[in-house]
C-alpha cells in the first residue's frame, strides 16, 4: 500500500537534515517515527483502560493511603500552609 503525506516545508527540511546526518532514506525515518508513535499511542490506550478497569474493580487509594504507605507527610491543612508563607528568606550579599 503506498500513501501520499504533504509536510509543510520546514518538517521537510528537517527530515533531509536528519536523513542526511544518519544516511538513511526519508521514507525509513518517516516509517520508524509513524510506528514508534503508534506503538506509543497502543500502550497509552492499554494503560489507560488498565487503570479504568483497576477503578471500576475497587482497586483504588485514598491520597491518606498513598501518602501513609509512602511514609510522607501531607501538609495539608492551613496552619502549615500559614506557617510557610510567613517564613522570610534570607540572602547573603557578596
Amino acid at each position: 500500500m503506498s500513501n501520499t503525506i504533504t509536510f509543510p516545508q520546514t518538517i521537510s527540511k528537517r527530515l533531509e537534515k536528519i536523513s542526511a546526518g544518519s544516511r538513511r532514506a526519508p521514507q525509513s525515518i518517516i516509517k520508524q517515527a509513524i510506528t514508534d508513535r503508534l506503538e506509543y499511542e497502543e500502550w497509552k490506550l492499554k494503560q489507560i483502560d488498565a487503570g479504568l478497569a483497576d477503578i471500576k474493580a475497587g482497586r483504588v487509594y485514598s491520597t491518606a493511603e498513598v501518602y501513609k504507605k509512602l511514609g510522607l507527610v501531607k501538609h495539608g491543612n492551613k496552619k502549615a500552609a500559614q506557617h510557610r508563607s510567613n517564613q522570610k528568606t534570607i540572602r547573603s550579599i557578596p
